[in-house]
């Protein structure tokens, strides 16, 4: 499974690892507490940075 993450300053594709940590989902933060943590259940496969600061504000949404 992978995960798409948005920052302000591009994008994250994640390949989950641990899909059964993913189930138990009241204690999730847990996970992620630390990097180490982190890195047992996600590994980062790419990152998209935006080009400039009106790229990244293209996708937000009009009041």
């Amino acid at each position: 499974m992978l995960v798409l993450f948005e920052t302000s300053v591009g994008y994250a594709i994640f390949k989950v690892l641990n899909e059964k940590k993913l189930q138990e989902v009241d204690s999730l933060w847990k996970e992620f507490e630390t990097p180490e943590k982190a890195n047992k259940i996600v590994k980062l496969k790419h990152f998209e940075k935006f080009q400039d600061t009106a790229e990244a504000l293209a996708g937000k949404v009009k009041d």
